[in-house]
């Protein structure tokens, strides 16, 4: 009954020619059950939107009546369920995809040794597996080529934020590639990279299941007095297949919807990377400073719903691309031992750095709903936003691994790597690799 009174009085404000302030009475009850930026919003769009105008699909305003009929009807026992409601339509994973956490991931190539010197130890991100295998100088190999191929699996959870959804994202990601000596001090290689992560949404509210294909391509350049330069330009795309999914009870209308789309990101990087290495005995240490410039961006989309029929089918959105420019910056050490073994030289080390992003400007997603059909009445569709939180401009990360040199130009690694003092985010990953000279 109340929710019957209440959009009949809309109706009447409207006709009256009051329809600013029913547009504004409605946002104003609507935003009463927001409990964050991207859900107020969320709610101005609902709110000048769904006063009955034609200006909406029916399905999209028959989902916008329930909402704002509930809203006003003015029922203790019904806010908690409009306030659920409104959180669950609100879409605060759009900025998910392009969101700096992935950024860089396919550009953790953790490549090997060559024998001309210690450069390469420093190639890109925060994955240097292969320190210090020019330790073993295997005479019996003279070949400037070397394949490789490495292994990485990878797990990062975000706790969930006022604007910014959770997620738990698990990922596996192949590399291989070779690396060619062309003088004593400079090499050059390329790798190729594929990767696969699957992301489950906090609170069962959606999935990301993204396919990555990536191209590297590197020089470097190693003094004889142990400093050493290294370049990397990286180019990478994401096919990405998401579902969001929406689901709540208003009266006698249930919700479970789910929403899917289709949608590809890609990344550009260039980092260069400079160090001295220096040993002591068996043991080496190597300070090193990096740089990357990134450049990302994700593909617009729009979600299909799978019951497009049924209670909630109108909240289906159309989400603007995503871009965002920032430098990432690397202040580390690394230490290794060199220990001789009856069959090689195996080499333990640890790897500390500490990271800092600059130029962030954590661009807020611009959608729309769907079913917005404003512009039938020579009215704009409505934009609204999905703000983003601020995230951990700094933080530090320690690996732990174990190199091998053996005969014939064969060598191997595994590592293990972890992020630390990152708020809201844990990020943890594990290395296999082998590298062969031909």
């Amino acid at each position: 009954m109340h929710k019957n009174m209440s959009l009949k009085l809309l109706v009447l404000l409207a006709l009256t020619g009051a329809s600013a302030h029913a547009q504004n009475a409605a946002v104003d009850r609507l935003n009463q059950f927001a409990a964050s930026a991207a859900a107020r919003e969320n709610a101005r769009a609902i709110g000048v939107l769904c006063l009955p105008g034609n200006r909406l699909t029916a399905r999209l305003q028959d989902d916008c009546n329930n909402l704002v009929g509930n809203a006003f009807a003015a029922n203790p026992a019904l806010d908690t369920a409009v306030r659920a409601a409104l959180a669950s339509i609100t879409a605060d994973n759009a900025t998910i995809p392009i969101n700096r956490s992935g950024l860089g991931k396919l550009s953790l190539l953790p490549t090997v040794a060559s024998q001309a010197g210690p450069g390469w130890a420093a190639l890109l991100s925060a994955d240097q597996s292969m320190l210090s295998l020019s330790v073993a100088d295997d005479e019996g190999v003279s070949s400037d080529w070397s394949l490789f191929v490495n292994a990485r699996v990878n797990n990062d959870q975000r706790d969930r934020s006022s604007n910014v959804d959770g997620f738990d994202r698990d990922g596996t990601t192949l590399t291989m590639g070779f690396d060619l000596r062309t003088s004593s001090t400079t090499h050059v290689g390329a790798a190729v990279i594929y990767a696969r992560n699957d992301l489950d949404y906090s609170n069962g509210s959606g999935s990301l299941k993204s396919t990555d294909v990536g191209v590297n391509a590197f020089a470097g350049w190693q003094a004889g007095n142990g400093f050493y330069v290294d370049s990397l330009l990286s180019f990478n795309r994401r096919d990405n297949d998401q579902m969001r999914r929406v689901f709540y009870g208003l009266g006698v209308n249930q919700v479970d919807q789910r929403f899917d789309a289709r949608f590809d990101a890609d990344e550009r990087m260039f980092a260069l990377t400079a160090g001295f290495q220096f040993a002591r005995g068996a043991a080496t240490f190597d300070p090193y400073a990096r740089v990357e410039f990134i450049d990302a961006e994700s593909d617009g989309y729009s979600e299909v719903s799978r019951n497009p029929l049924g209670n909630g089918g109108g909240w289906a959105l159309v989400v603007d691309p995503l871009n965002e420019t920032f430098t990432r910056s690397t202040l580390g050490v690394r230490a290794a031992y060199a220990i001789s073994g009856s069959n090689g030289v195996y080499v333990p080390f640890v790897d500390l750095s500490w990271v800092n992003n600059s130029g962030l400007d954590e661009e807020a997603a611009r959608l729309q709903y769907l079913g917005d059909r404003s512009e039938n009445g020579g009215a704009a569709r409505v934009d609204f936003f999905a703000p983003t939180d601020g995230e951990d401009n700094s933080y530090s990360t320690v690996a732990l691994g174990l190199s091998a040199q053996w005969a014939n130009g064969w060598a191997g690694f595994v590592s293990y790597r972890q992020a630390f003092a990152l708020d809201r985010y844990e990020q943890r990953e594990f290395n296999v690799g082998l590298r062969m000279e031909f």
